[in-house]
C-alpha cells in the first residue's frame, strides 16, 4: 500500500507541476497591465491595515493623535518598554520632520 501512494503522490506531482507553472505563465501574460487584482482592491479601495491606520492617522488633529499615543503609552506597563516607546516615537518624528523639511524644500524651489 506505501508503494501504491508514493507512486500515485509522484505521478501526481510530474504531472501537477508543469501544469501549475503554464497555468500561472498564461495568467500572468493575458493580465491587463495596471489593473489590479479583486484581492487588493475591494470596494475601491485597498483593504490593507497599515494603509487603513496611516489614513485615519492622516485624519487625526493634534489633539487626536495626542490622546491616541497617550492610551498607547498609557497599555505599556513595563517602565523599560515605556522608554523603548518614547524613545522610537522621537525617532520616527525626527525622520518625519526631516522628510517634511525636504518635501517643503522641493515644493518652493519649483513654485
Amino acid at each position: 500500500m506505501k508503494k501504491l501512494t508514493k507512486t500515485l503522490l509522484t505521478a501526481t506531482l510530474i504531472l501537477g507541476l508543469p501544469l501549475g507553472a503554464y497555468a500561472a505563465s498564461e495568467a500572468v501574460t493575458t493580465a491587463q497591465p495596471g489593473a489590479m487584482s479583486e484581492c487588493a482592491m475591494k470596494d475601491g479601495k485597498h483593504h490593507g491595515g497599515r494603509h487603513d491606520k496611516m489614513e485615519r492617522m492622516q485624519k487625526m488633529t493634534p489633539e487626536e493623535i495626542q490622546a491616541h499615543l497617550q492610551k498607547r503609552y498609557d497599555k505599556i506597563e513595563d517602565p523599560v518598554k515605556q522608554a523603548e516607546f518614547i524613545k522610537k516615537l522621537g525617532e520616527r518624528a525626527e525622520g518625519m520632520t526631516k522628510h517634511a523639511d525636504a518635501m517643503k524644500a522641493f515644493a518652493d524651489a519649483h513654485k
